[in-house]
């Protein structure tokens, strides 16, 4: 981690995670062994902090999605895509946010709905329908109550 306020100091701080814990939170979560392992193997793709900061969600290849706690760097929660059946997993990124008042993670599936989970314990809360593909992107809107999600067939919603 850097302070960006001071770029030439170098990093203050280094979280090491590996994927034996990644794999470890996902076996916690209900996934089989083998599943576990091929998902805690995941490509990272992105890394977005809350507005408080004191939590980072980093998405990952074959849907899957991981808050961490932004100071030790522990897995707090794991988000896997809806679509996840037996041992075959989506093997696009997971597209997913924080709401703006953190309390929830929004993630796009492979079977076009938009999940909405709690981040705090990572239950699925609602799931939005309407697309007809995987949705790709998804992103709330910090000062109004809207989120707006686009599909492969660049279809966009503001819900």
């Amino acid at each position: 981690m850097y302070d960006a306020r001071k770029y030439s100091g170098g990093a203050f701080a280094e979280l090491k995670l590996n994927q034996s814990t990644i794999e470890k939170s996902m076996h916690n979560k209900g996934f089989a062994p083998e599943v576990s392992l091929e998902l805690s193997k995941a490509e990272w793709t992105s890394m977005k902090f809350n507005t408080q900061g004191n939590k980072f969600l980093v998405t990952a290849k074959k849907g899957v999605g991981l808050l961490l706690d932004g100071f030790d760097g522990n897995v707090t929660e794991v988000f896997v895509g809806e679509s996840l059946s037996g041992d075959h997993a989506p093997s696009a990124p997971l597209a997913a946010c924080f709401t703006a008042d953190d309390r929830n993670i929004l993630g796009g599936c492979e079977d076009g709905t938009v999940c909405c989970w709690d981040a705090n314990n990572g239950r699925l809360l609602h799931r939005l329908e309407g697309h007809v593909d995987r949705v790709s992107a998804v992103a709330c809107n910090p000062k109004l109550a809207m989120v707006a999600s686009a599909c492969t067939n660049t279809a966009l919603w503001i819900w």
